[in-house]
């Protein structure tokens, strides 16, 4: 017989009469093996014959048992209970699906969104019905996304079906699964159909960590996008995005030559490539650092605390760099995307770049992971990773009291969730004097999107309360935290706008942590 382990399960229930939420907790004794679905049924079998939840085929198959497991969907007849690594394990019904009992939540606004997008093959009227042939490489494309069980996951972990007017990620992907099916002819009709909410997608890859049958679903929705931008069917605020960065080369549709007026203060500034011929280590500011004040400040501040970290060879393209191009690829522009990272690479080829150091975490993402930046083989580090280095060295020695300072790391999903930095700027954040670092509940893989990816920093037009960075800056508030500390830029503007909302600008703060890095060091 293999060993027996005592797990504790604290499980939130939805009670249905008093329309609340109110926790149990179990001890269930584990074997080897033992699923989570096995563990609620020795709960109910044995422990509590009220606890109620969903499950069918046992298989992985139905997606019936989905739960939030520990912050994270999952299917519990899938997921095995000692592979968690812990003793005590936390469940809950999934998010954004109206509670009906326990863990048992409603399906209905899933299903009525997946038949909005009509999960069927649509053919011409009256064609007459033969053998349609269909080559094996057609086949491919498509097939990795019929795999979907309908489980729901996706849409319990996306910040964006917070808005009950968003599709959901499962029912956009599976549109654009019968988009490109060669069998289909209702590729017009599906178009119109995601054309007005597909937008509020941020690209957080969310949906793609959490798929039981591994998904790539946060693509198949940028590939969706692709199509509507093909077509010309993107809405007004969309097309202006677009035609600033095709027109000024950054999304803001600011003056190239303004670009390095970021540097106006810092002494000395950082000198241009084009002047000193090559720069092999070089700082790529990103578009909001380089022309909004608010994040002006916060790149002055992480170039000096850079050099001061040992990297005096840092240098910058000033007026010759052009937008990452990264949000631009997430909202489907594809052309427009390898417009601006041809002109950047021949830029890093021209003055002979062996390591860039990024600001923002899109800029890092899209150099380390997309062609043709990925083909140049550069260094790529975000500028906590240099930093977090440095403290740890001894070359950065913060020694300032920041006084009891509360704060909370909010994870930026192109740093966290898609690059896999968790550590770098906790580590930072923990070195600081008189510092209390606090976690959000979901924090790490587990984090909540800021709401500005893909474009949405620019284009955001759903209501205060359905806005992803109003129900991060809510959960801060509960935390009772002075701080929200972040290292993005647009994770900043977005949770700061998200304070003007709830008026609570003097009750929290939004920082970047190169600003209480500084703080600490006694720069500011």
């Amino acid at each position: 017989m293999s060993e027996v382990k005592m797990i504790k399960f604290v499980v939130k229930r939805y009670d249905p009469e008093r329309k609340c939420f109110f926790t149990s907790t179990y001890e269930v004794p584990v074997r080897r093996g033992m699923t989570l679905l096995d563990a609620l049924l020795y709960i109910k079998e044995n422990l509590d014959e009220t606890l109620a939840f969903r499950y069918s085929c046992r298989m992985s198959i139905c997606g019936s048992c989905a739960i939030k497991v520990n912050g994270k969907p999952m299917l519990a007849c899938f997921t095995q209970v000692l592979d968690l690594g812990t003793d005590t394990i936390v469940l809950e019904p999934l998010s954004n699906l109206p509670p009906i009992r326990d863990l048992v939540v409603d399906f209905g606004p899933f299903f009525k969104h997946m038949k909005d997008i009509r999960p069927y093959l649509i053919r011409p009227p009256g064609e007459p019905e033969e053998e349609f042939i269909q080559r094996p490489e057609e086949f491919k494309r498509y097939w990795p996304l019929a795999r979907c069980t309908s489980c729901s996951s996706c849409v319990a972990a996306c910040p964006a079906s917070i808005d009950d007017a968003f599709l959901g990620p499962s029912a956009l992907m599976s549109a654009y699964r019968f988009m490109i099916d060669t069998r289909d002819a209702g590729l017009g009709e599906r178009l119109k159909l995601i054309s007005e909410t597909v937008w509020l997608c941020t690209s957080c890859n969310s949906c793609t960590l959490v798929c039981p049958k591994e998904i790539d679903v946060s693509s198949s929705i940028t590939e969706a996008k692709s199509l509507l931008v093909e077509e010309g069917r993107i809405a007004r605020r969309i097309a202006d995005v677009l035609e600033a960065a095709m027109t000024y080369h950054n999304p803001l549709g600011r003056l190239q030559a303004r670009r390095p007026e970021w540097m106006e203060g810092l002494e000395p500034p950082l000198p241009l490539a084009s002047e000193l011929g090559r720069a092999p280590r070089l700082l790529f500011v990103c578009c909001l650092p380089a022309f909004e004040p608010r994040h002006q400040e916060v790149a002055r501040l992480a170039a000096s605390l850079l050099r001061s970290s040992g990297l005096k060879d840092l240098a910058t393209l000033g007026k010759d760099e052009w937008c990452c191009g990264d949000h631009i690829l997430r909202m489907g522009e594809k052309g427009l995307f390898e417009e601006l990272a041809e002109h950047n690479t021949s830029m890093f080829e021209r003055y002979g770049v062996e390591e860039v150091v990024t600001l923002s975490p899109h800029c890092y993402y899209v150099f380390k992971n997309e062609q043709p930046y990925k083909g140049l083989g550069i260094e790529v580090r975000h500028y906590t990773e240099v930093l977090a280095e440095a403290v740890s060295s001894g070359e950065l020695r913060p020694s300032r009291s920041l006084g009891g300072l509360r704060v909370a790391y909010h994870d930026p999903c192109f740093l966290g969730k898609r690059s896999g930095i968790y550590e770098a700027p906790r580590a930072l954040l923990s070195s600081l004097p008189g510092l209390e670092l606090v976690e959000f509940e979901r924090n790490r893989e587990n984090s909540f999107c800021c709401g500005g990816g893909a474009g949405r920093v620019w284009t955001e037009e759903a209501e205060p309360e359905k806005r992803p960075s109003v129900n991060r800056l809510r959960e801060a508030l509960e935390l009772g935290v002075d701080v929200i500390a972040t290292a993005c830029p647009f994770c900043t503007c977005m949770l700061e706008d998200a304070a003007k909302v709830l008026d609570v600008e003097e009750k929290i703060r939004i920082m970047d942590v190169a600003e209480l890095l500084a703080r600490a060091l006694g720069l500011t």
